[in-house]
Order: C-alpha cells, then sequence, then structure tokens
C-alpha cells in the first residue's frame, strides 16, 4: 500500500494536507506555535529549557515543564490522528526535542524544498530541471512567512524566510533571464520589489531585462519612480550604478562604457546587448548584493 504523502507550507496561514486534502489538526495557541518552530528547526534537537523559556515565560518552572508536556502529547495525538505518513514523528527524550522525517520522500515542507531547490539551481552545473524546480516551489511560497505568529522566535524566523526567498527569486530571475524568458524573469523581479521596495541590486536586474525586452520607457518609468521614492523616504538618490544604468538605458553609450569600466572592474557588463551583457550584470549585481546584506 502506497504510504500518504504530508504537505506542509509556513509561507502564508499555515496549512497541512495528506494526499492533497486538508488534515485539520487542531493545534492552536502555544502548542501550533511550537509545532512550527520545530519544523523551521528542520530536525534539529531543541533542549526543553530552551522551548519552556520561549513559549511559556511568565510561568513557574513546574507550570512551564507541565505546559510543555501537554504541548508535546497534543502534538503526538494530533499526528496520529490525521494518519500522517510515520517518518514524520516528534522524538521527545528527558532533555530534548526534534521532529523526525522533515527530509523524507514522504514529506513535503515548502520552506526546506526552497531552500534544496536554491542550491541546486545554483549550482554550475545547474540545468533546465534545477530552473523548473526552483520556478515552481517559488509559486507555493507566496505569503507572509509564519503568518499570523507574533512569537519572538517568529519575527526572527520570517526574516530569514523572506531572505530565503528573495535570494530564490533572484537566482531564478537571473536563470529564466539568461533563457530570454524575459516577461516570467520580470514578474520575479517585481515580487522582489513588492517585498522590497528598497531593494536597489534587484532594481538594477529589472532595468537591464526590461531594457533587453524592448521595454526602454518602463525601465526608465521604474527608475523615475524608485528614485522618487528614495528621496521623499529615506533623502538619498539611487546608487551611482543605477544611475548609470538608467544613462546607458536611455542611450548614453558614454555613459555605459563608464558603467563597464567603473562599476565591473573593467569587465564587459552592458558594454554590448544581448544575453551575454545581460548575465555579466547579473553576475555584478549578485557581488553587490553580498556586499550590500
Amino acid at each position: 500500500m502506497k504510504e500518504a504523502r504530508l504537505t506542509i507550507s509556513l509561507f502564508g496561514a499555515f496549512d497541512a494536507q495528506i494526499d492533497g486534502r486538508p488534515a485539520n489538526l487542531g493545534l492552536a495557541g502555544a502548542t501550533r506555535s511550537l509545532l512550527q518552530y520545530l519544523i523551521c528547526s528542520s530536525g534539529r534537537l531543541v533542549r526543553r529549557e530552551q522551548l519552556m523559556e520561549m513559549f511559556w515565560t511568565n510561568t513557574s518552572i513546574e507550570r512551564r515543564r507541565s505546559s510543555l508536556n501537554s504541548a508535546i502529547w497534543r502534538i503526538k495525538k494530533a499526528l496520529r490522528a490525521a494518519k500522517v505518513p510515520t517518518a514524520f514523528a516528534l522524538d521527545a527524550s528527558a532533555e530534548c526535542l526534534r521532529l523526525t522525517g522533515t527530509a523524507s520522500p514522504a514529506i513535503d515542507i515548502d520552506i526546506i524544498g526552497l531552500a534544496e531547490a536554491l542550491g541546486a539551481a545554483s549550482a554550475t552545473e545547474a540545468g533546465e530541471p534545477e530552473m523548473e524546480r526552483l520556478v515552481s516551489l517559488l509559486e507555493r511560497c507566496g505569503g507572509v512567512p509564519l503568518d499570523g505568529l507574533d512569537d519572538d522566535w517568529a519575527f526572527v524566523e520570517r526574516e530569514r524566510l523572506r531572505a530565503l526567498r528573495t535570494r530564490a527569486l533572484n537566482v531564478a530571475m537571473r536563470l529564466l533571464a539568461a533563457r530570454r524568458r524575459f516577461d516570467e524573469s520580470l514578474e520575479l523581479g517585481r515580487r522582489i520589489l513588492l517585498d522590497d521596495p528598497f531593494h536597489e541590486c534587484a532594481l538594477q536586474e529589472v532595468l537591464c531585462i526590461h531594457a533587453l525586452n524592448g521595454q526602454r520607457v518602463r525601465a526608465l518609468r521604474l527608475f523615475d519612480e524608485f528614485s522618487k521614492s528614495l528621496e521623499e523616504e529615506l533623502g538619498i538618490v539611487p546608487m551611482a550604478e543605477t544611475r548609470a544604468l538608467r544613462d546607458y538605458v536611455a542611450g548614453n553609450a558614454a555613459a555605459a562604457r563608464r558603467f563597464s569600466s567603473e562599476a565591473s572592474g573593467g569587465g564587459r557588463a552592458l558594454s554590448q546587448l544581448g544575453v551575454e551583457g545581460l548575465v555579466s550584470m547579473m553576475e555584478h549585481s549578485r557581488q553587490t548584493a553580498e556586499l550590500c546584506s
């Protein structure tokens, strides 16, 4: 008999499904938050004392211990009742807890799948299948990570997951652009800028892709809107590289040469049109993004 498949989503509202059907685990409050924290821990051992301090801060040590034991019991009961794959289980010892099976083939967790797909697509030998898997995972990973949780740990983890998604969007955007799938690439760039309107390195790449897609007017309008927002909200102007890109898109050949020699250390960057120039620009933006992060 074929084993059931468990799908868990942490991007957006918490969701669990068994073979495509909703699995109502019936968990709430700190117990539900604890389960999500353990999923984010990806099978790592977590000490009981740490969990008691995180989830039941303002109570006595005896009450914390009792609350944690009750939460463990509820999670185990919920997983049994939902008939999740046996690999996915809560392993609780006298000192530590962890979720097992998060990397099992029968378990599909969006945050784990996205990290794996990003690693595969970023490899030098990555091809079409790796790119398509990354794009497919990104379609699932919309919404606010850990939506609805206001625990301190969730604020930290939410930023990590947002950064993971942004890196994945950047890689997928470059791979699609290099294959001249400009419209799809621009859609991913739009998602990055919606999540972080001042992500200037991403804006640089979007400007390039618009230009290569024959949309120079859109690129110039986007630059003007970005520049205005920077001035009004932060009182600064775009980076020199971004301004030089704007000049390049507007047809200023001297600016293109200046960008090539100064911003790229003498590389070709955007000194010539076409995918080769775009890929060179992508590599430069990747390096500047690492400096910005």
